[in-house]
C-alpha cells in the first residue's frame, strides 16, 4: 500500500483518488438524473447509465483497497 502523501491522512493517495473519483461520479449521476427528468433527452439517460457503470467499478475498487 502506498504511504499517505496528504500529511496525516488515514488513507493512502491511491485510495483517496478512488474515493474522490467515486464522489464525482455520484454527483454526475445526481445531475444527469435531474436533467433526464427535466428534459427527457436520451443523451442524459445514456450518460446516466454510463456514470452508474463507472461508479460501480469505482466502488468495487474502493472495497478492494479497504480490504487490503
Amino acid at each position: 500500500m502506498e504511504t499517505a502523501s496528504r500529511g496525516n491522512s488515514p488513507v493512502d493517495n491511491g485510495t483517496y483518488n478512488v474515493m474522490q473519483a467515486l464522489v464525482s461520479k455520484l454527483e454526475a449521476i445526481e445531475a444527469y438524473g435531474r436533467y433526464a427528468q427535466d428534459d427527457g433527452g436520451e443523451i442524459f439517460r445514456e450518460l446516466l447509465e454510463e456514470e452508474r457503470r463507472h461508479a460501480d467499478r469505482l466502488l468495487e475498487q474502493l472495497k478492494q483497497r479497504i480490504r487490503a
